[in-house]
């Protein structure tokens, strides 16, 4: 076997056992919202309880929906709606953002650390 056939070899274990980690890890279950707007704080609610929240962001008011363990934008006023199309959040360290209202969402709880603290 030559170098470039044990190189290639190195890399795609490696590429396995990142997949693993990302895909196959044990779900960290959320407990709560963390809502900011402009990067500064706006707000924290129990996923336990249902509920629609109106954010009022640069462009305009987004409505999140906290429902059965999760959330998601429900509606926003930017032109693409990405917030919207991303759907369900419900692990926890998910995230979902609208960038041209400044509006972003998070999942917080659990013990498990995220890809930063590693």
């Amino acid at each position: 076997m030559s170098r470039g056939d044990v190189l290639a070899i190195v890399l795609a274990a490696a590429c396995v056992g990142l997949l693993y980690a990302h895909l196959w890890q044990p779900a960290v279950t959320a407990t709560h919202v963390e809502l900011r707007v402009g990067g500064k704080p706006a707000g924290r609610y129990a996923l336990a309880d249902s509920r629609d929240v109106a954010v009022e962001g640069r462009l305009g008011t987004s409505v999140l929906r906290i429902e059965d363990g999760r959330v998601r934008f429900l509606r926003s006023p930017c032109r693409n709606q990405v917030c919207v199309h991303s759907g369900w959040l419900h692990r926890g360290g998910d995230a979902a953002a609208c960038l041209p209202n400044r509006v972003s969402v998070g999942l917080v709880g659990g013990d498990a650390l995220d890809g930063v603290a590693h």
